[in-house]
């Protein structure tokens, strides 16, 4: 079968070049345009790679609009080089004359001169091909050096149109042997060098990553002693060119530039100021960026604590699962953007067009940019990332359309509202009370996400210890929350629980840790002021909205026996559990009826011995029972679960 369509491209590309023989070349050029919008439009996996090259070397400079045209460009300048390479069998001095101006001829002719190989390195830009043709018909005959096609008999036609004027292609098999033989010879050699190098290549910034470049072309020269004579053809319109010879890059003089990476460094920044200029003649359909060990996590954040501290936990854990490939913790940068809706409205909008989000949305950025605030969509836009990660449903229509926009890859916590369905994410984290369905791309979890681990702990206590000046044993850690649209945390409660825990510790001798969180209201924070900072028993108060320390909740759950923790707070609850904590959980004011998300889930704690629901008129038999309780806790593996599947995602 593949001998027979090699044997139909063929004949096809031979009778293009025959037709193509009788055709005016601007018709012909018109006509590969055209074709280039029809291949832009189905050509799927390469526009792909191709909007999420431009987006990551330009997101901070250019609009999603822009990049999408300037990647519809790359199609057409794509087409109208194989167009010209059917039609260089027209090249000759009067076509050289009249379509292509060459920019310091003097530095050709001076290497050809200096009793030296030369080795002309390009790039996958403008229409290479042609540029090998201009040198011969100019006088200085090249070897080329061309990657073999599959198809055999369309690979040897079209080395027969590179050599149709003067030109010699080096055949596979004999390249390097060739190559040195000319060199040796005084001989002039074309290679182009652009594509990934793999992990094994020179890494070097090329539009500010590391990024990794063959360093063969520069290892011949240096071994030959060969000059090497950059240059890039551009396309000013139609068939007419300007081909630009650079400054050598000479092995042979000083050590700076004896240095093998400083020289790949140059080439690759003047490629790099060629692409800034003219940003659609370069092949973007590559993935250049394939072996760069860099890559960054887009955290998207609703304003509540809660959430990002969940989504943070599933971006520490695919930094994790990234240094098990071998990459440094350095290598994974975590990138949080504040998402602000304009109205609810806008949210709902989002929402339902979410839904509707396929492959063709890249550079169509306009419903995004209707609904956020400004600043959001701004920072937005400006932003690339392999990978976003969100939590909660207000943000999953954003995760959606960004991860679309950057061709990410996307993870989601906790279920999305309707009509946004699992199968817009590619891995979704859920708890069980939500009921998820069985699916590949689905982990199920008893807690929320955290990053309560053992290396926290230890250095969370560690802070708190030195913050104390004291040792503090057998203490209990006092979490308070605050209100949200289902509860409500009231001076009478707050009130019941600090006379409850105070007795406990009076009874037992324990220490009292306290904290707030940023939702706590100043009625709460001056109660709990008032109760404890003269209270002897009390080592810690910290609340939030006056002062915090990053080893806060650590610190507290490394010194703590039990934790204590508002109904509200699911996220504290697990970060206490994840520490090996026995927790009790006290109630608050409901501000409805209904059974809640939030009961559903603390009632499934309950029920797998997590934790300990009381009212908080009840919280000091409740603390007694758990505090005399010698069962060890052991948390649930959620985050391993997660982390096995980042694995498998990355």
């Amino acid at each position: 079968m593949s001998s027979l369509i090699d044997y139909v491209a063929y004949i096809a590309v031979r009778a293009l070049n025959k037709i193509l023989g009788f055709v005016p070349i601007s018709a012909s050029l018109w006509l590969g345009r055209r074709i280039g919008d029809v291949v832009f439009f189905f050509n799927k996996e390469r526009r792909l790679v191709a909007y999420a090259n431009l987006k990551s070397a330009f997101a901070g400079e250019k609009t999603p609009s822009e990049l999408r045209s300037i990647t519809k460009r790359v199609y057409r300048n794509m087409v109208q080089t194989f167009v010209e390479l059917l039609n260089l069998t027209k090249v000759n001095r009067k076509y050289c004359d009249r379509y292509v101006e060459v920019v310091n001829m003097d530095r050709i002719r001076n290497a050809s001169k200096s009793g030296r190989g030369t080795i002309l390195l390009t790039a996958h830009f403008g229409d290479w091909e042609l540029s090998s043709l201009v040198s011969s018909v100019e006088g200085f005959p090249i070897l080329v050096l061309v990657r073999e096609q599959k198809m055999k008999r369309l690979n040897e036609l079209l080395n027969t149109l590179r050599e149709s004027n003067g030109c010699k292609v080096i055949r596979k098999g004999m390249d390097v042997k060739n190559i040195l033989k000319a060199l040796y010879g005084k001989n002039i050699v074309g290679i182009l060098s652009d594509q990934d190098a793999g992990k094994n290549g020179v890494f070097v910034d090329f539009f500010g990553r590391p990024t990794s470049y063959h360093s063969g072309p520069f290892e011949i020269a240096k071994h030959t002693g060969s000059l090497i004579l950059p240059n890039f053809i551009v396309r000013t319109g139609g068939p007419y060119h300007k081909l630009y010879l650079e400054e050598y890059i000479d092995f042979g003089k000083g050590p700076k530039d004896g240095d093998m990476k400083e020289n790949v460094q140059r080439f690759a920044k003047l490629l790099e100021d060629y692409i800034r200029k003219y940003p659609d003649q370069w092949l973007w359909l590559h993935k250049r960026w394939k072996s760069t060990p860099v890559r960054t996590v887009l955290v998207l954040n609703d304003g509540k604590a809660g959430h990002l501290n969940q989504s943070m936990a599933v971006a520490d854990q695919l930094r994790r699962a990234r240094m098990t490939q071998g990459y440094g913790p350095e290598d994974t940068k975590v990138v949080v953007v504040d998402v602000k809706y304009k109205s609810r409205f806008s949210r709902v909008l989002l929402t339902a067009c979410a839904s509707l989000v396929g492959w063709r949305c890249h550079g169509r950025m306009g419903i995004m940019k209707l609904c956020l605030e400004k600043e959001t969509y701004d920072t937005l836009m400006k932003t690339y990332s392999e990978f976003v990660v969100s939590c909660g449903s207000a943000l999953a229509p954003v995760n959606v359309f960004i991860a679309k926009e950057n061709c990410a890859k996307n993870i989601v916590v906790m279920r999305p509202n309707m009509p946004i369905g699992l199968g817009k994410f590619n891995l979704a984290v859920i708890p069980r009370h939500d009921k998820p369905r069985n699916a590949k791309n689905v982990v199920v979890t008893d807690l929320a996400p955290n990053l309560i681990d053992e290396t926290k702990l230890a250095k969370g206590a560690e802070s708190m210890k030195d913050h104390l000046h004291a040792d503090v044993k057998d203490a209990v850690a006092l979490f308070v929350g605050g209100d949200n649209p289902e509860f409500r945390l009231t001076g009478d409660i707050m009130n019941s629980v600090i006379q409850g825990v105070s007795e406990f510790c009076n009874r037992s001798g324990a220490s009292m840790l306290t904290t707030t969180s940023r939702r706590t209201s100043p009625e709460i924070e001056n109660i709990l002021k008032k109760r404890l900072n003269n209270y002897p028993r009390s080592k810690l108060l910290v609340v939030a909205n006056d002062r915090n320390f990053d080893f806060t909740v650590s610190g507290m759950l490394a010194l703590s026996k039990v934790a204590i923790v508002s109904e509200e707070s699911i996220s504290m609850i697990s970060e206490a559990i994840s520490a090996g904590k026995k927790v009790v959980v006290f109630r608050l004011s409901k501000n409805a009826e209904a059974i809640t998300k939030h009961e559903r889930a603390l009632k499934s704690l309950e029920k797998e011995g997590y934790v300990a629901i009381t009212e908080s008129s009840n919280l000091m038999n409740a603390l007694e029972k758990v505090w005399n309780d010698k069962a060890p806790v052991t948390p649930p593996k959620d985050m391993e679960r997660v982390f096995e599947a980042l694995r498998k995602l990355i």
